[in-house]
């Protein structure tokens, strides 16, 4: 609770410091806005239909999971509930922990057992944490080699990155006494600076869910791979989009550059609690788009894309939420389970 308490107020700070940001820049953000009076429509539409896709894209992560274990959903339901999930994800305070527990309600209330359907749940969250991270580590090697190349000193921040990274990745591959250790030992280190005093469960709750997590990773590796692609497909399409707005303004940029902003904001908006991400995905792509050579028009750029990626989203993913838990169902049977008993019964 404490330590959500501080992420919330540093969430909030975050976006304070970027309306004041704004206010302070309040001229030129209103000069940028004035390139939406030529904005071509057409794009923007391309835009918006290639978000809806890429959700859609999302959604393939579910499908392959339930097709490996014997279960068949439309299109459309899998659809909607990859949307809800990603809005829920970035709406409400602990987005990740509310999102899954969506997964779980709307699998289970369809027949599917609590395993399974947690099987599906953890599938998603892993192969989009993957995904991220790798999209994430694309932004950082390419921001270090516009760097290197024009001699500005932004290089510097993106192998810290790189160098963060790196440690991550070392810890998270020690053995689980090992990593229980660490944890207690900077609990302690920490609790001795402040002259407070906490419990080990915390330090065991993280290593046992890293645990299932390697666990899970290690026994269905090549599901993993394609669903990371899968999610890489699905992050690149939002991407392109982004650079299809940018077109519609007139400004001719590179898929490297859009996704290399996208890497950065898909990261800052995970240390954000606030709906939407509070301004600071928004601000991310405006700063490194900036950065790199797009002008003015990335503010109304970031605008439009969140606007289709996000706010435009959210009306809609509580229709779907409230169809797909209110909606008569038929419970799935599983084709491993009743092969030569009952025949499966499709939606």
């Amino acid at each position: 609770m404490q330590r959500y308490r501080w992420k919330l107020i540093t969430s909030v700070l975050i976006s304070l410091a970027i309306l004041v940001l704004a206010f302070l820049n309040r001229a030129w953000i209103i000069d940028a806005f004035g390139l939406l009076r030529g904005a071509k429509p057409a794009w923007l539409m391309l835009a918006l239909v290639l978000i809806g896709l890429s959700y859609l894209m999302s959604s393939q992560v579910f499908n392959v999971v339930l097709r490996s274990l014997g279960y068949k959903m439309s299109l459309l339901r899998l659809w909607a509930a990859a949307l809800v999930a990603i809005v829920i994800s970035q709406s409400v305070p602990a987005g990740g922990v509310g999102s899954y527990a969506f997964l779980l309600s709307n699998f289970t209330r369809r027949g599917i057992s609590s395993g399974e359907a947690a099987l599906i749940a953890s599938l998603e969250t892993l192969s989009y944490a993957v995904s991220m991270l790798l999209i994430f580590s694309f932004s950082l090697v390419f921001l270090a080699g516009r760097g290197l190349a024009t001699g500005e000193a932004s290089y510097v921040s993106a192998i810290v990155g790189v160098a963060l990274i790196s440690t991550v990745a070392f810890v998270l591959t020690r053995r689980a006494d090992t990593l229980r250790r660490w944890l207690i030992g900077l609990k302690n280190g920490l609790g001795r600076l402040i002259g407070q005093e906490w419990g080990d469960r915390w330090a065991d709750h993280i290593v046992n869910d890293l645990a299932r997590a390697r666990a899970l990773l290690s026994s269905r590796r090549r599901d993993v791979a394609l669903l990371v692609l899968i999610q890489m497909t699905a992050l690149s399409g939002h991407s392109m989009a982004m650079l299809l707005v940018l077109h519609s303004l007139g400004v001719s940029t590179s898929f490297a550059v859009v996704m290399a902003a996208f890497g950065i904001a898909l990261i800052t908006s995970t240390f954000n609690v606030l709906p939407g991400g509070g301004g600071t995905v928004e601000a991310a792509l405006v700063a490194v788009l900036s950065q790199l050579g797009v002008g003015p028009a990335a503010v109304p750029a970031a605008v439009i894309f969140r606007l289709f990626n996000f706010w435009l989203a959210a009306p809609i993913a509580a229709g779907c939420y409230h169809w797909l838990m209110h909606e008569p169902v038929t419970p799935l049977v599983s084709r491993h389970r009743t092969r030569d008993t009952v025949a499966p019964r499709p939606e």
